[in-house]
């Protein structure tokens, strides 16, 4: 193609820095990437701090990583500066060279940085977006708004300072006594805390690094719950294509655990948004909570969370983006991808159903249960519920009433007429209303007595004793309590 060649189409510095502002980030995912970097220079220790102060309020991170040399720190400032298909250390979490360019600039319009590599002095350079469009030149800044900034970085041994100021997205011309704005600015801080504390959760835990916001250390916020009693079941790791490790995780019912865990263990986006696959490249998380299309988000499925891990080798094939904060997985595995994600979905509808009910020691455990309600679709393919007649309750006062039939005619009335409008907007109010109802370990008087009365009904029929047990216990709610099997005799 070289005889081809014409003039040089040299993008235009004001329109292209400008553009770097819509890559869609936001503040959560754009100090994300600013960590990324921090990582990849061996930092332990990442400080993020918000200083309110108007128009002129301030976001900075300071880590204690390598640092770099006057020319290492041209090259991070030019964009595009690293080819995406470079063979990088698999610890490097960078992959196009534009992430401390883009991430800060759709957040603020002055980005400077200042930098010491051990057995080098401080140095700094600036980019002022106001400055580029003014002058419209790629012209970088030998430029620091205040000289104690440099102060930070010459106490360390080595380390990076990022700095971002006239944060317009962000405080916009704000004056410092708009508490309404102050507020919200700290507001974003909170987010921001969530946010790293999961997407970083496996690196606070492993104490690779530790991270703070404004002096407070940062927790880690594992979405599989671990520390949760019960603890959740753990699937066996399956290795596919390509060294991606995936394993499924389904958490116990929440009427399993405290009110405090139920809380905490939600996540910031509650239980039914964090359910289905976590993606991990290099243990960073990129994806939190999502099917992928491979299934969806449903009520009995909110217990099941799988993790997959993936190396930087394999960004190409998981179509990575710019922010690392969506990547696709391939097309040959989706197919395992998918086995994986019906196992642990049918695991969690067995355990949000039925909310692992107890069975009898006994043979009874082999007999199927009989509910007190069932579900039935209509010829309109519309659910209705039913109340089971082979309920062993049930059956005997049905049996009980052939002469009147009014019984009957009350259970087709309670049938008709279930709140289905209320009871949907309580859960989706408040899920935990009911969710976190717990079974008692000892049965009620009543619910004892009833049983034995049910048995006493059976034997003057002429049931056997082993059946009359058997119907009995293989029927909610009776079957929650084998105790209930000592008082039938």
């Amino acid at each position: 193609m070289h005889q081809y060649k014409a003039e040089n189409a040299k993008p235009n510095p004001k329109s292209t820095i400008n553009s770097y502002r819509s890559f869609g980030y936001n503040l959560s995912t754009a100090i994300a990437d600013i960590i990324d970097n921090s990582i990849s220079a061996d930092a332990n220790t990442i400080e993020i701090d918000f200083l309110w102060k108007g128009k002129d309020s301030i976001i900075s991170i300071l880590d204690n990583g390598k640092g770099m040399n006057l020319e290492e720190l041209i090259i991070a400032m030019t964009p595009g500066s690293k080819d995406p298909e470079d063979t990088r250390d698999e610890k490097d979490l960078g992959r196009f060279g534009m992430g401390l360019k883009t991430a800060s600039f759709s957040q603020c319009k002055r980005l400077t940085v200042i930098t010491k590599k051990e057995g080098f002095a401080t140095i700094k350079r600036c980019w002022d977006i106001d400055f580029i469009n003014s002058e419209e030149e790629w012209t970088l800044l030998d430029y620091v708004s205040d000289e104690s900034y440099l102060d930070k970085v010459d106490k360390l041994k080595c380390g990076t300072f990022i700095i971002w100021e006239l944060l317009d997205r962000i405080v916009g011309n704000s004056n410092t006594d708009n508490e309404t704005v102050k507020n919200a600015f700290y507001q974003e801080m909170v987010t921001v805390k969530e946010h790293l504390s999961l997407v970083f959760h496996r690196f606070i835990e492993y104490k690779k690094i530790k991270l703070f916001t404004n002096t407070y250390e940062i927790e880690a916020w594992n979405p599989f719950l671990l520390n949760l009693t019960p603890k959740p079941e753990m699937g066996q790791l399956e290795v596919l294509n390509n060294n991606v490790e995936v394993t499924y995780f389904i958490l116990p019912h929440m009427s399993k655990i405290s009110n405090e865990d139920y809380d905490k263990s939600g996540g910031p986006l509650g239980w039914y948004q964090q359910q289905g696959f976590y993606i991990y490249r290099g243990d960073r998380l990129l994806v939190s909570g999502d099917w992928l299309g491979i299934e969806k988000k449903r009520e009995y499925s909110k217990l099941a969370r799988i993790a997959i891990n993936f190396p930087n080798a394999n960004d190409f094939d998981w179509n990575l983006d710019i922010k690392k904060s969506t990547a696709t997985p391939p097309i040959e595995i989706r197919k395992e991808l998918a086995r994986i994600a019906k196992m642990a979905v049918m695991k969690s509808a067995k355990i949000y159903n039925w909310r692992g009910q107890k069975t009898m020691s006994t043979d009874y455990s082999n007999q199927s249960f009989e509910t007190l309600w069932k579900d039935e679709t209509n010829r309109e393919g519309i659910k209705k519920y039913k109340i089971n007649k082979k309920h062993p309750i049930i059956k005997q006062l049905i049996d009980s009433e052939k002469e009147n039939k009014l019984f009957s005619k009350v259970l087709k009335l309670i049938e008709e007429n279930i709140p289905l409008e209320l009871i949907l907007y309580n859960q989706n109010e408040n899920p935990s209303f009911h969710e976190l109802e717990s079974i008692p370990e000892i049965p009620s008087d009543d619910l004892i007595q009833l049983a034995v009365d049910l048995y006493k009904i059976y034997i003057i029929q002429g049931v056997p004793e082993n059946l009359a047990k058997q119907q009995i216990m293989n029927s909610t709610p009776f079957n929650l309590f084998p105790l209930i099997n000592d008082y039938l005799i």
